[in-house]
């Protein structure tokens, strides 16, 4: 009786030390970060985004850069309203919506909170007025 309580606990400390060590190596090994600029395809326009700092520290909103330029003329889209969507690939934590704010180059900025270690996924939406919603997705990693 004795021995195969001893086999049991020592199983269970096995099995303890198994998942300590999984859950230190994730935690240790860096993750491979996602490239700083990123571009896609939204319709017609071509959208750029850029993550500052790369890779976006946890529970530190990060600076997302966006510049939107229309495929056809290679002008850059100046007057549309971008909204970008942030939600975690891995585990569902909702969807964080924020408008980004126009800058006069151009460029269209919004801060991002990570909230969580992992791939997010953000959705840029792109409204011009009188023109068709279009919308482009990117994958950020955080940690």
């Amino acid at each position: 009786m004795r021995r195969k309580l001893l086999i049991v606990f020592v199983g269970i400390l096995f099995l303890i030390l198994i998942s300590w060590l999984g859950t230190t190596l994730t935690e240790i090994l860096p993750a491979r970060p996602s490239a700083q600029v990123q571009t896609a395809q939204a319709g017609s326009y071509q959208v750029t985004m850029r993550v500052d700092p790369n890779p976006p520290p946890i529970g530190t909103a990060a600076t997302l850069t966006f510049q939107i330029v229309h495929s056809s003329t290679q002008q850059l889209v100046t007057n549309a309203h971008i909204t970008v969507e942030s939600s975690m690939e891995e585990m569902d934590m909702g969807t964080d919506v924020a408008n980004a704010q126009s800058q006069t180059n151009g460029m269209y900025l919004v801060p991002v909170q990570f909230d969580m270690n992992g791939t997010w996924r953000i959705r840029v939406v792109v409204a011009v007025s009188g023109v068709k919603i279009e919308s482009a997705t990117f994958e950020v990693v955080a940690h």
